[in-house]
């Protein structure tokens, strides 16, 4: 479900109110399971108790247990860079359709974190996703840089 301008303004407010940058989760791209379900879930730490769902949910919610997904320290943004890159996230892509295989949490939390907007999970089914054959969204990344660069350039590589 989409969310309007006044959501994505309420939301990134309720982002302000729960971030804790003493946190080592602040700004961090974690990830998570809820079992039975085998799928990794994908957001963006805002505090030791607090997450935001890179998901269906566009949202904060708490959740303790989740793994700093690794490997990415060589790509990541800094984390007070990260959560700006959030905020401006939620209006440029508000309104795009999820999908398990196409536009996912891990596509989004990733182009946020990392400026790569890949997911690992849907890549054996690229071609089935109109993805990249690395997993990446075609165009994903173009649209958030074009965002970014008219009102915050330097969250642009």
């Amino acid at each position: 479900m989409p969310l309007s301008f006044d959501q994505v303004e309420k939301t990134t407010e309720a982002i302000d109110s729960l971030t804790d940058s003493s946190s080592n989760r602040y700004g961090q791209l974690l990830n998570w399971q809820n079992p039975p379900d085998p799928f990794w879930h994908y957001g963006i730490g805002l505090s030791d108790t607090h997450i935001f769902d890179t998901g269906q949910g566009l949202r904060p919610f708490e959740r303790i247990e989740a793994k700093f997904v690794l490997g990415i320290d060589h790509l990541a943004f800094p984390a007070d860079k990260t959560i700006k890159r959030l905020k401006y996230a939620l209006y440029v892509f508000a309104d795009w359709e999820y999908t398990l295989s196409g536009w996912n949490c891990e596509h989004l939390g990733r182009l946020i974190a990392t400026d790569q907007p890949r997911c690992y999970q849907s890549s054996p089914i690229w071609w089935l996703c109109d993805m990249t054959p690395e997993g990446d969204h075609k165009t994903a990344h173009q649209v958030f840089c074009d965002y970014l660069r008219e009102v915050e350039s330097d969250l642009v590589r």
